[in-house]
């Protein structure tokens, strides 16, 4: 149920984060051994039930053949996903926007990507099961227990040639400065003005526009703005780094800066998991300062749920509290039943979360199955076509076995439309 919008300011954001942390929109994990063979020929036996289990332990089952290029490493590839843990509990997909697109072949995602995406054709659907070896190995990432094997539904939805590579950033050191002209701050910040602005300092949640280049302490540089295609970032809103925000509230339009963060402001004992930036790495920035922009425009809140009172909800003994709000027609939805629907998520004080409104394209999902998690099979087995409804959700209700690693706190409130029911087939 997560909406992957996008828009040119987080492209930016996303292209930065790419330099900073050797990783694509899409990445999805640690990157791929360099001694990993994910060309196609490494597909590994087929099994009775048409899947095929690779030497690395991917698990491959061909939905629909492509019948465009074979996707190769070094290609740009564009993928619709959606993925589940073995429970049949999501936790990502790009329904409802853009397919993620990411070079095949270079680490950028999982390795079990890498390798499954290789053995597909564009137009081609795949089932991809990732062993946590080939995933995330023990460690939790986000709604994602450690140890976990993976699901994902893909399509292949383009294969590109390889793009032009990026020429490498050339290996100019930063500017010499004598430790002794830094200033420090209490955080461990230190900087040095190497040519002072005469204009504006800017505040929170305005938007500061900057060239910038980076260096690892001792090592090389791993990137700056090119193209003469400044970077632009909201102050005080943690996009960047944190000494990032610090730092510009301290300087003035026109100002060069150079600043030394300690790993703490930096990207701490994880560095960027590439090895481009080592874990515990010292950075070292030259910032120019060229314009502050206006905040961006506030979004209107989105409404509240629909107000019910306590006492008209029906309470079930799972803790389900459920209240009609528009009585649909004709049978009850059953277990198996193919459902389109719209949705609303808010949390406990009324804040929208998330909503397939905004994206205009509906949910499918059959009832029953487990993968929008209990709560959701219980509700929907008490409504019909056309019905509206809101439910209360309580953490273990909305996530099942995976309710400690809830991205949010506090019980849940859905409202849901049902647009179509096409009833199961009875055996």
């Amino acid at each position: 149920m997560i909406n992957n919008q996008k828009n040119a300011q987080l492209w930016r954001m996303l292209l930065l984060w790419s330099l900073l942390l050797g990783l694509l929109l899409a990445a999805c994990g640690p990157a791929v051994p360099p001694d990993a063979d994910t060309t196609p020929s490494a597909a590994g036996e087929q099994t009775e039930s048409g899947s095929r289990v690779t030497a690395s332990g991917l698990e491959y089952i061909e939905v629909e053949a492509g019948t465009g290029a074979q996707a190769m490493p070094g290609d740009l590839v564009s993928v619709h996903y959606t993925g589940t843990l073995e429970d049949g509990t999501e936790f990502d997909s790009s329904a409802g926007g853009d397919p993620i697109q990411f070079v095949l072949g270079q680490g950028s995602v999982i390795q079990g990507w890498d390798e499954g995406i290789a053995l597909m054709r564009e137009g081609g659907k795949a089932e991809l099961i990732i062993p946590p070896a080939l995933a995330y190995g023990d460690q939790d990432y986000g709604p994602i227990p450690g140890g976990s094997t993976l699901r994902f539904d893909v399509e292949l939805v383009a294969v590109e040639p390889a793009p032009t590579p990026i020429p490498t950033p050339t290996p100019d050191p930063p500017t010499v400065v004598d430790p002794n002209d830094y200033t420090t701050t209490e955080s461990g910040l230190k900087y040095y003005f190497l040519q002072e602005g005469d204009g504006e300092t800017p505040v929170l949640g305005e938007i500061a526009s900057v060239n910038f280049a980076g260096w690892v302490e001792g090592g090389s540089k791993f990137g700056d703005t090119q193209d003469g295609v400044p970077l632009e970032f909201v102050v005080g809103d943690g996009q960047i780094l944190p000494g990032w925000d610090e730092m510009i509230l301290l300087m003035q339009v026109g100002d060069i800066v150079q600043f030394v963060l300690p790993p703490e402001l930096g990207l701490g004992e994880t560095g960027s998991g590439n090895g481009v930036i080592p874990p515990n790495a010292t950075l070292i920035f030259e910032m120019e300062l060229l314009e502050i922009l206006p905040p961006p425009p506030t979004p209107t809140p989105a409404p509240p749920p629909v107000s019910v009172d306590e006492s008209d909800y029906t309470v079930t003994e799972s803790g389900l509290k459920f209240f009609t709000i528009t009585e649909g027609s004709g049978e009850l939805i059953a277990a198996g039943d193919l459902i389109t629907l719209h949705y609303k998520m808010f949390d406990e004080s009324g804040l929208q979360l998330e909503t397939s409104y905004d994206s205009g394209q509906p949910v499918q999902l059959v009832a029953g199955s487990g993968v929008a998690g209990p709560g959701w099979d219980e509700a929907l087995l008490l409504m019909s076509s056309s019905s509206k409804a809101q439910f209360v959700l309580t953490p273990e209700l909305a996530y099942g076995d995976q309710a400690a690693n809830a991205p949010t706190q506090g019980n849940l409130i859905f409202e849901i439309e049902i647009l179509d029911v096409v009833k199961a087939e009875s055996e």
